[in-house]
């Protein structure tokens, strides 16, 4: 497919960003204890808003307690989220900036020691240790019952982002967290109607996007974020395969989302080289149809950048930690456009 310039508009569900760069999520661990903005979340995304992207999607809030990753990991569990959102929100909706947020269940990947404390069961997809947590975990299988309120739980996370004053929500479908848990075979050993085949194992995610549809209303944006193997591009296939996942891909496009975001799946998003995901996001842009992928990951220079989408690899590149290093980079960039 033909590709366009980092300098040109783009529609997304009646949303015109007027170009093709995107930030990133990243993890801050910057939330107060009841999973709200603190002062310093305010300061690193005031930065954000301020840095001439024409997107932003917010880091990963828990769909409920249980679903942390991290003690200080953003939530959108309760109504009262709903308000302590506001003032994060407010940041990019006074800078003209779109933004979306992120919305996910840990699983069996915690990544801090300090939630074993709480004692509550980490579920999974099945009773098998996750092969990057680096905790000694072994989580026990959800029950059906279990299932349906996650899915009811992202829902409900998705009403409370967009009464905050988010644009939509990004469903976090990647890096081992729990809807690509079920996504993998080497952490998805169920027998259900969960496990087994690809259309079985992605029956999770499927479930999530339908119920998250209706619950952002007519006008707000339904975004994956898609891990589309568990290996990356250069390594021995293991696990999930690339063509499960674009096959992933391809439905959800069919399901009606409106923006597909590429990573990998248990390999996490970290390989070496530049743009690492650009033969990816170009077939899974192919998958997808009409929908708009964003290509994130390893993205440091602007002749990347640009080459990704002049070539049709992707609609948008994603931008994370060349951002953080150098808040001013983007516009850096565009002056040179």
């Amino acid at each position: 497919m033909k590709g366009a310039s980092l300098r040109d508009p783009l529609e997304i569900r009646g949303l015109r960003i007027e170009g093709r760069i995107a930030a990133a999520p990243i993890a801050t661990a910057s939330a107060d204890h009841d999973g709200g903005p603190t002062p310093r979340s305010l300061e690193i995304y005031g930065r954000v808003a301020r840095s001439g992207v024409d997107l932003v999607v917010v880091e990963h809030h828990a769909v409920c307690r249980k679903g942390r990753a991290r003690v200080a990991q953003f939530r959108l569990d309760s109504d009262s989220m709903t308000e302590a959102n506001r003032p994060m929100a407010d940041l990019f909706l006074a800078e003209g900036c779109p933004a979306l947020v992120q919305i996910n269940h840990a699983g069996s990947q915690i990544r801090d020691e300090a939630l074993l404390a709480e004692k509550y069961p980490i579920s999974a997809p099945s009773e098998v240790k996750h092969p990057s947590c680096p905790l000694p975990i072994r989580p026990r299988a959800m029950e059906s019952a279990e299932i349906s309120s996650t899915v009811e739980s992202f829902a409900a996370a998705a009403r409370r982002a967009v009464s905050a004053g988010y644009r939509g929500v990004q469903v976090h479908a990647c890096h081992g967290y729990l809807l690509s848990q079920f996504l993998s075979p080497l952490t998805n050993a169920r027998r259900d109607g969960y496990g087994g085949r690809i259309r079985d194992r992605a029956r999770l995610l499927f479930e999530v996007v339908e119920a998250v549809r209706p619950a952002l209303g007519n006008e707000g944006i339904l975004s994956v974020r898609l891990g589309l193997s568990d290996s990356l591009p250069k390594d021995p296939p293991e696990g999930l395969s690339l063509e499960e996942g674009l096959w992933v891909a391809r439905e959800l496009g069919r399901l009606g989302i409106d923006h597909l975001d590429v990573s990998g799946n248990l390999c996490g998003y970290d390989a070496p080289g530049e743009g690492y995901f650009g033969d990816w996001a170009r077939a899974a842009r192919e998958a997808v149809g009409r929908v708009p992928v964003t290509c994130t990951g390893g993205i440091r220079k602007l002749e990347t950048a640009r080459d990704l989408v002049e070539s049709g690899a992707c609609d948008i590149v994603g931008i994370g930690r060349g951002l953080q290093k150098d808040p001013d980079l983007v516009r850096k960039w565009k002056e040179i456009l």
